[in-house]
């Protein structure tokens, strides 16, 4: 084998370990597709926690107005 060649592999093998793919076998045969990070941020879990605060207290608010408590 020549240099290149042997660059040339290792440089496709450290891409393929690097980028998070996952193959699918589909009716049409096999897919791949690249996976994304979907991650939860100090910001976005406190922005997911006052709004469903906020909806808890408007629904036992409601609640209090129809006589239900």
């Amino acid at each position: 084998m020549r240099v290149p060649s042997i660059v040339g592999l290792l440089f496709a093998a450290v891409m393929l370990a690097i980028i998070p793919v996952s193959p699918q076998v589909t009716p049409r045969g096999v897919e791949v597709s690249v996976d994304q990070a979907q991650a939860v941020t100090y910001r976005r879990a406190r922005v997911t926690a006052r709004r469903v605060d906020r909806r808890d207290y408007r629904y036992t608010r409601r609640a209090v107005r129809r006589g239900a408590y």
